[in-house]
């Protein structure tokens, strides 16, 4: 059984005339009825619709698409089940949004108090939320499934003296990171203090720190863009992250 390509914008919520660019593209690509040359698509063509609209909807470029779509089955069921965790992320951050406003509400309308945990754990799951985004799929890679929901299990659960600890200690390490990077004098007591308060800032949510996965995640600083980036947008400094990979290569022993 087949359908016509009229049937199929209609069904997918799409033009005729997308489903024809698809073709043209290699993306879909259609039958031809010997009859009358139109185009018509079979249900294995409507399933690959369906991944290719489920993937735009995950914000995926027609080329990123055009790739997965050409890897395993087991590859694309992957990525469908990765952009799902993200969609279950999402949903509870808004659903814990949703809580801390409406009990922020009640608070200044005479009902209980919060505790200063509680008045913060949004904005905490924001950054679980975020960061995950940015970063979750290159981590959990390196990294492994099960330590990457160690480390946001760990930070979701900092209480807000701790919190508010670790925003300080980034804080500090951001002004001290500028200097040395701006001096580019790798031994100095800043230098130091540099590298310390970046190994402190990731103790808050690793469990099990080394040198050895330090050093790996200076690594993955210079190996990609959004990491390199990381660094170097927040000291204002093109130079910045790279400083900062020396500093851990140098005392992460």
């Amino acid at each position: 059984m087949t359908t016509s390509i009229q049937e199929l914008a209609r069904l997918a919520k799409v033009s005729p005339r997308t489903l024809r660019y698809y073709d043209q593209i290699g993306l879909l690509p259609a039958k031809r009825n010997p009859q009358n040359g139109y185009r018509e698509y079979d249900a294995r063509a409507v399933d690959r619709l369906q991944m290719i609209r489920y993937f735009q909807l995950f914000g995926f470029s027609l080329t990123a698409i055009q790739e997965l779509l050409d890897q395993s089955s087991a590859r694309q069921t992957a990525a469908l089940a990765q952009q799902r965790q993200r969609l279950l992320d999402e949903r509870d951050h808004l659903t814990t949004l949703l809580t801390t406003l409406d009990r922020t509400l009640a608070a200044r309308n005479g009902g209980p108090q919060m505790t200063d945990s509680e008045k913060f754990s949004a904005f905490k799951q924001q950054q679980l939320t975020t960061n995950d985004r940015e970063f979750g799929q290159e981590a959990r890679e390196r990294y492994g499934t099960a330590s990457v929901a160690a480390s946001q299990r760990r930070f979701a659960a900092l209480s807000e003296i701790d919190y508010q600890a670790m925003q300080t200690c980034e804080q500090r390490l951001l002004t001290n990171l500028k200097t040395v990077a701006q001096s580019g004098d790798m031994t100095s007591d800043l230098a130091r203090q540099v590298f310390d308060d970046h190994k402190t800032w990731l103790c808050f949510t690793w469990n099990n720190y080394s040198p050895a996965t330090h050093r790996g995640l200076a690594e993955l600083y210079l190996s990609d863009d959004r990491f390199t980036s990381y660094y170097n947008d927040r000291v204002g400094l093109s130079n910045a992250t790279a400083t900062l990979v020396t500093l851990i290569q140098h005392y992460a022993q």
